[in-house]
């Protein structure tokens, strides 16, 4: 048999080689590893905390049991003038025009900054200057009402029940409330007893004028007559005999007059016309025109004799017909007269 030799430091070294490859193991550290991760894991895991036990105001009151006393509320401490005082030094008034308004902590006496403040210490220097005023009283507001119901006349109660006359009898005097019956044909208004007594004038004057013809239009006027400088009148006759008539009414010219004598505005021929027969007058104050019977055998507006001149007058609006006698004829139907075509300006 053969025998080889082999050099004892090879021997040597490939032992230890093989001794290192057997201490090292690539699963031996896995269960350390795992063993550390877990470790780390628990301790970032928060620890639940220990529950507080209850106490008695987490339990439900049982019956018979009072309840608990309420905590006492702190008052705040509001300091007298004289604290203040001592602890700010003396407050003076300012004087800065800057302050517009009145310090609220000055007024309960408990303001710490003193004239450095940026609100006023005086109510007189906000009042410079202002009028003085007093406090309103509303106690006897509801006792000052009143109220009072005119009657309107049937056939007129339609004109009158709209939503713009109860505008403008507020409007012209100032009622509180104006309420139209139609069962009992009457309004009734409601306000201060100077206010209903105003609105009654004007409720009356406008009735006893639409006794002379009625519609929408001419209670709006009555109720809202105001100031005019001029106005255009034009007179269309209703029959071929009667002339036009076309007239600029002015503070310079206030009337036109109407008759058989040659020297009116209009002459009428006929054996009922009287020399001065009837005159129409604006009133630029009133912003109105109105007409008056000067006659002996009587003047008529839609239909309706005109009162005597000393009766009074009455207003004369765009649409009205004004008429005249004729012999042998009723004056309700007739057309011996003039269309009238107003515009006020």
């Amino acid at each position: 048999t053969k025998t080889t030799n082999k050099c004892p430091h090879l021997v040597s070294s490939s032992s230890n080689v093989h001794a290192t490859m057997r201490a090292y193991d690539p699963f031996e550290g896995s269960s350390k590893a795992s063993s550390r991760r877990d470790d780390s894991d628990d301790e970032r895991q928060p620890r639940k905390r220990a529950r507080p036990a209850k106490s008695h105001f987490d339990q439900a009151p049982k019956e018979g049991d009072e309840p608990p006393p309420p905590l006492p509320v702190p008052k705040k401490q509001i300091r007298s003038h004289e604290e203040t005082a001592a602890l700010i030094g003396q407050v003076r008034d300012l004087s800065n025009p800057r302050t517009a308004r009145l310090c609220m902590h000055f007024l309960k006496n408990d303001c710490l900054w003193g004239d450095q403040c940026r609100f006023s210490h005086s109510r007189e220097e906000l009042r410079a200057g202002v009028p003085p005023t007093e406090e309103m009283n509303f106690s006897n507001l509801d006792s000052s009402q009143e109220s009072r119901s005119v009657a309107i006349p049937k056939a007129q109660l339609r004109f009158f029940m709209t939503d713009s006359t109860r505008r403008l009898l507020k409007e012209a005097t100032g009622v509180a409330d104006v309420e139209f019956d139609s069962i009992a044909s009457q309004v009734t208004i409601s306000g201060t007893a100077i206010q209903v007594e105003n609105a009654e004038q004007l409720l009356r004057r406008a009735i006893t004028h639409c006794n002379w013809g009625a519609n929408e239009a001419k209670v709006r006027g009555l109720l809202s007559q105001q100031p005019r400088s001029s106005a255009k009148l034009l007179l269309s006759p209703m029959v071929p005999g009667l002339r036009q008539g076309s007239f600029n009414l002015s503070a310079t010219k206030m009337q036109v007059t109407l008759g058989a004598d040659g020297s009116n505005d209009i002459s009428l021929k006929g054996p009922l016309i009287s020399r001065a027969h009837a005159l129409i007058e604006f009133m630029p104050s009133k912003g109105a025109l109105y007409v008056v019977d000067l006659s002996t055998n009587g003047t008529f507006l839609n239909g309706v004799r005109l009162p005597a001149k000393s009766s009074g007058k009455v207003a004369l609006f765009h649409g009205d017909e004004l008429v005249f006698p004729e012999p042998d004829k009723t004056a309700k139907l007739g057309e011996f007269g003039y269309m009238v075509n107003l515009e006020l300006i």
